[in-house]
């Protein structure tokens, strides 16, 4: 079984709470767990951009990022 914990994050200005492994990939838990279906998953590989999101000021390609990594992050 693999370990699942707790995570915040800072979704468009509010601080929300979820539970994931720490290598799942940040695009999953933003569509899946919090209904967020801005971002798409494209290529999985980084290429297309369908999964670009906001961090802290910053293009970034949710498709590349775990979930632990966007923790505290704006």
């Amino acid at each position: 079984m693999t370990q699942r914990n707790q995570y915040k994050l800072n979704v468009n200005g509010q601080t929300v709470e979820v539970t994931a492994e720490p290598r799942e990939l940040l695009i999953y838990t933003l569509r899946e767990q919090l209904n967020i279906t801005g971002p798409h998953i494209g290529c999985e590989t980084s290429h297309c951009g369908a999964c670009t999101v906001t961090i802290d000021g910053k293009s970034v390609k949710s498709c590349t990022m775990f979930v632990a990594q966007a923790e505290g992050k704006e």
